[in-house]
Formats: C-alpha cells, structure tokens, sequence
C-alpha cells in the first residue's frame, strides 16, 4: 500500500471524480492527520467524525473483481491502522459489502447513496414560503417533528453541525416540512434532514425544501451534495428531477462490539 499525501494526488488517480473532488477535504494538515492508502485499484481513506472509520472504494467506477477489494480489506485488517485511529466502522461501495462482510465483523448499518448537483434548479413559486428556522432555538420543534415523521433520522439537530434550516409551516403555523445544510469535511454545503410530514406527503414539499437549499448553498458555492437511504427510490428520483446525480452508492456498517 502507497500512502496519499495530498487531496490533489488522490484527485489525480481518481481522474477528477467528483466524490473524491467535493466530499474529502482538501487542507494539507487533515492529509497528514488522516491517512490514506493506495495499492493501485482500490483507495482506504480515513474517515473521521463521530463515527470514525475507513472508506474503501474503486476510485473509476466500481468495476473491479472481488479479490481486489478483499486483498486492500485483508490489509487494512492485518495493519494497525483502525485501532490506531480509533475506527469503528467501515464503508464500502454496496457491490462489494459482500467481500467486506467476509473479512470484518461488521453490524449494524444502512446502504446509501452520495449525490451531487453544481447547477441549481428551476425555481418554485413556493420557495417564498420557507422560514428560516434556528438549530438551537427550534431544535425541539425539529426534532420533535422529524422523528414523528421519519423513524431513520440520523441528523444532528441542535449540536451546532446543522448550520441552516429552513421549513414550511401549514396556515396554523405547524411544520409540515424541513431541512437544513451542514458542510462537508472540505466545507462543501450538504443537505440533510429533509423531513415531509406524512400527511402532506405527495404534495411537492420536498420539492421546494430542496431546491430553496440548494439554491442557497450554490449560491455562495460551487456545488451542493447530500446523502440518501438508496431504498428511498421516491426522494433520488426527486434529487434527480432537481439536477443532483448519484456519485457513489455506499453501505456503512458499525464494526462488531463497537
């Protein structure tokens, strides 16, 4: 294995994908706080936060035989690189979950896709509904209504890493639906915690949520990205319509014990 030293690098051998280009950092100090190896096919990136761990990925495309993937996992596992960081918990691109369940111990988890847009979509006449809404001061009433409405809520709200929300509220001033914007390892905006009321599902209200956001956060920035369960077929088709494109389809596992 060859250690990656540089963002640059690692886009590079990447051919300018766009996963590596906008959901990795991109400071020189991260580059010598988390490490990255290479064996020429398939690239183990450390992930930090609060669910430490490594990435593993093809970084062209996910076309690679199994054996490839088993023989970087192997190393990974062999080294004392996962203890030596703290991980605890692995991420591999959802053809190979299968090779990485051989090698590792791994519990639970879920399967899901990164997507992208750098070109803002069409407006909505209903964007001039949003609200601006405030992670601390209405952290209760977020929370509160994302999980009466979505049982696999994994944003934070209320701990600070949300930096904007913005929501609809019905004609008694109740939320109907919600999302916010946190920023990526390289401080790229991604969406998260886009929430619909079950009701008024149906209704186009995602819609709006997503494109008031994604408008913002191109506005100051290049792109947009954010994250979805890949069994939630209705909302990437949604994020499709509205310009985003799917750049990797991951499945993240905490390791066993963890």
């Amino acid at each position: 294995m060859d250690r990656i030293t540089s963002h640059a690098e690692l886009l590079r051998l990447s051919g300018d994908d766009p996963w590596v280009q906008w959901s990795l950092p991109h400071a020189p100090a991260a580059w010598s706080e988390h490490p990255v190896w290479f064996d020429g096919h398939i690239a183990l990136i450390h992930r930090p936060g609060w669910r430490p761990g490594f990435w593993a990925t093809p970084l062209r495309g996910y076309d690679v035989h199994p054996d490839r993937i088993r023989a970087a996992l192997t190393w990974l596992a062999s080294s004392d690189e996962m203890a030596r960081t703290g991980s605890v918990s692995l991420s591999v691109v959802q053809p190979h979950i299968a090779t990485a369940e051989e090698t590792f111990a791994l519990a639970k988890g879920g399967d899901w896709h990164w997507m992208w847009a750098t070109r803002a979509p069409d407006p909505d006449p209903l964007e001039g509904a949003l609200v601006t809404l405030d992670d601390t001061a209405d952290a209760a009433e977020i929370s509160e209504f994302s999980h009466r409405n979505n049982h696999r809520v994994w944003t934070q709200i209320g701990t600070g890493r949300v930096l904007s929300w913005v929501g609809l509220r019905d004609e008694s001033g109740a939320l109907i639906a919600v999302g916010g914007t946190e920023t990526d390892e390289n401080g790229a905006p991604s969406l998260a915690g886009i929430v619909t009321a079950i009701e008024r599902r149906g209704q186009g209200l995602g819609a709006v949520i997503t494109a008031g956001l994604t408008r913002r956060a191109l506005a100051e920035h290049q792109v947009c990205a954010l994250g979805v369960f890949s069994d939630n077929t209705t909302a990437i088709d949604l994020y499709a319509r509205l310009g985003y494109r799917i750049g990797r389809a991951w499945s993240s596992r905490l390791l066993a014990g963890a």
